[in-house]
């Protein structure tokens, strides 16, 4: 993905959402006029003309249907954090106009899955805003591009496809994620005095724009940092570590690699895979002479920052990526608001064994887990 910092949202951390994929929350009382800005809006592919099936339901005083259409809804932490997202979106567009939202997609991903049930909600009238994960960048243009021509507003989240008639992106800026995660490494380095040879760079997926952009700007980030750093390998040449992201597989991986490349002292992943080279290092008994840094947090994430094995990683706030696209539904519904700039980039949640400015702790960190887990 190539992208620029055109801005950030930072949305609050929320409370849990209990289990269900339907929120119900209190609504507005009676029927609202759609503003002519919504019926009708010039997008940069075109003009979009909402369906009047929507404009009458919401006179009528109906609920607005918005979905969340994510990859798995049972990818750990992604799909809960997405669920508490969509709960605290719903609650502030019910301020709007009265609003039902509801969670869809395959329980563990499957691309046919999950495009047949978009087909299926599309074809029945059940959805009026839609917020979509594509599995890919650039996939799922075809469907994306039936909602529009249905009148049905779209926004992209976490994955982009900015070729389709979407009207807005929500996601981390993945080189901005980068770079401040490998100045917040270089500065943990720096303050603790750990003797650094080389960095590695791996990734679940190297050859994706959105890996090779973290990888990018964390070595920007760094050197920011620490200028005379020397890398093993570079954005382009990320080392493969598991293309189905599992610990298993980054195991298998990274323990032969780091055997026998003794002079990589600190080992940055693009993704969860990060937990699984803290798990190598400790396995090797190479805590202390042996570091990394990545994205995502689970339990052992979290465990390996406080005994420093793992030095930085980037909550990428899967419930901020829910919630900002339910939100601008119902302002697009009830006032015609939207995005000037489609790319709309939320901050990264940066943790750290002791926090800090624009950091979070890895107390913090578990409270956010532990909301997530419920």
């Amino acid at each position: 993905m190539k992208m620029h910092n055109r801005g950030h949202l930072l949305l609050a951390a929320g409370v849990a959402l209990s289990a269900g994929v339907a929120t119900h929350v209190p609504a507005i009382a009676g029927g609202i006029t759609v503003p002519d800005s919504a019926k009708s809006r010039q997008m940069p592919w075109g003009e979009f003309k909402l369906a009047p099936r929507i404009v009458d339901k919401l006179a009528a005083g109906e609920k607005a249907n918005i979905v969340v259409g994510i990859e798995g809804t049972g990818i750990p932490i992604q799909g809960a954090e997405m669920r508490i997202g969509m709960a605290r979106g719903c609650e502030a567009a019910n301020k709007e106009l009265p609003a039902e939202c509801r969670m869809v997609g395959p329980v563990n991903p499957d691309t046919s899955k999950q495009l047949s049930e978009l087909e299926t909600l599309l074809n029945s009238g059940q959805v009026d805003c839609l917020a979509l994960q594509p599995p890919l960048p650039s996939q799922f243009t075809g469907i994306i591009n039936k909602y529009a021509d249905a009148g049905i507003p779209v926004f992209a989240i976490n994955i982009d496809a900015p070729k389709a008639k979407r009207f807005a992106y929500y996601a981390l800026n993945e080189m901005q994620a980068g770079k401040i995660n490998g100045e917040a490494t270089a500065n943990v380095v720096k303050a603790k005095g750990i003797e650094v040879k080389q960095i590695a760079m791996g990734s679940g997926a190297p050859d994706q724009p959105w890996a090779q952009a973290r990888m990018e700007g964390f070595m920007a980030g760094y050197k920011s940092v620490l200028p005379d750093a020397k890398f093993f390998n570079d954005a382009k040449s990320g080392i493969p570590t598991g293309k189905n992201f599992t610990t298993q597989e980054v195991l298998n991986s990274v323990t032969p690699f780091l055997t026998a490349n003794p002079d990589v002292t600190l080992f940055f992943h693009t993704d969860q895979g990060v937990e699984g080279v803290g798990n190598v290092i400790r396995n090797l008994k190479l805590n202390g002479k042996v570091f990394t840094s990545g994205f995502n947090v689970s339990g052992p994430i979290l465990d390996a920052i406080a005994d420093e094995t793992t030095l930085v990683t980037i909550d990428q706030g899967f419930d901020n990526q829910a919630q900002a696209p339910v939100e601008q539904c119902a302002r697009f519904l009830a006032k015609g608001e939207a995005p000037e700039d489609p790319l709309q980039y939320l901050s990264p949640i940066v943790i750290t064994k002791a926090g800090g400015d624009g950091q979070i702790t890895v107390d913090a960190g578990r409270d956010r887990l532990k909301s997530a887990s419920n």
